[in-house]
């Protein structure tokens, strides 16, 4: 697999990193990927899906979030679905003048599900959606991480901080934009899915602590999309690597869903998957470091 890193700038200047990955025979003919990283995720959380992809014959490129970890603008506790979908949104304008296409496959992991299938509905260039334990009732999935409905909260009256998942963020961007977007409410969903014409697929787990399976049917039932298209994996919770066993077959079934064909997907040996790991932290840093021509500063961004 070829890794080519950029940067692309929103509509309101700022900036997204964006890692593109090709497949080692270099033949660019397969479908192109547009990867959105779940809470907490960098680009590099999904390096062994994306080496899957690749060896499969896809072109993928994946990106970090603003207001988000790894190396794009803003910092995770400013964190808004807003802020993602101007990411998304500026990563697949580019991909579609960079690869002359009008339509790309999307792959989106947990609460970034929100914005993709919004963006795929309202911009209709998605031709394929594959969801990775896709939050579908982003209101509820806050509850069950927070234990408090904060969305019809006044502003004033929010805590300054909340911990979603280990990391310390400013509950009022995700509320304020409730106050303008929909994007929170499970209905908001339904909506997207009934707008759009192309498969998706939502792998969830049958007891993840931040979806809950139910809502997942229950969007697909009331858009009128085919309950098949709800895959139980065997993972335990929402965290994906608790299970390896299942993880291997989770990305399989991904792999699969966005690039069909007959047989059994490649996957990439332990080996490659090791040595992945330590090539895409040094790909951070050089990427910092051709940003910022300052490699401390790089060392300690990517850590």
């Amino acid at each position: 697999m070829s890794t080519e890193c950029f940067d692309v700038r929103t509509k309101n200047g700022r900036t997204v990193a964006v890692w593109r990955d090709s497949p080692p025979d270099g033949d660019t003919g397969g479908p192109v990927v547009v990867m959105a990283p779940g809470f907490g995720q960098r680009m590099r959380s999904s390096g062994v899906l994306t080496l899957m992809l690749a060896y499969n014959g896809a072109t993928v490129y994946r990106f970090d979030a603003l207001d988000h970890v790894g190396l794009s603008d803003g910092e995770i506790v400013d964190y808004s679905v807003t802020q993602l979908m101007e990411a998304l949104t500026a990563v697949v304008d580019t991909v579609r003048e960079r690869e002359g296409v009008d339509a790309v496959s999307m792959v989106a992991t947990s609460l970034s599900a929100l914005p993709v299938l919004q963006f795929a509905a309202e911009r209709g260039c998605a031709d394929n959606i594959a969801l990775m334990l896709g939050v579908v009732n982003g209101r509820q999935t806050l509850v069950k991480v927070l234990d408090t409905d904060y969305l019809d909260w006044e502003l004033d009256d929010l805590p300054e901080r909340v911990q979603i998942d280990k990391h310390s963020v400013d509950p009022r961007p995700i509320v304020a934009e409730t106050r303008s977007v929909n994007w929170w409410e499970l209905s908001a969903t339904v909506d997207a899915l009934s707008a759009l014409d192309v498969p998706v697929r939502n792998f969830v787990a049958a007891d993840d602590d931040w979806v809950d399976i139910a809502d997942v049917r229950l969007a697909f039932e009331k858009s009128g999309r085919d309950q098949d298209d709800v895959v139980e994996v065997a993972v335990s919770g929402h965290a994906l690597l608790r299970n390896p066993v299942a993880l291997k077959k989770l990305l399989t079934d991904v792999t699969r869903s966005v690039i069909p064909g007959e047989g059994e997907p490649l996957m990439p040996s332990f080996e490659e998957i090791v040595a992945l790991r330590g090539s895409e932290r040094e790909l951070e840093r050089e990427h910092l470091t051709r940003r910022t021509g300052a490699p401390e500063k790089a060392a300690e961004q990517a850590r």
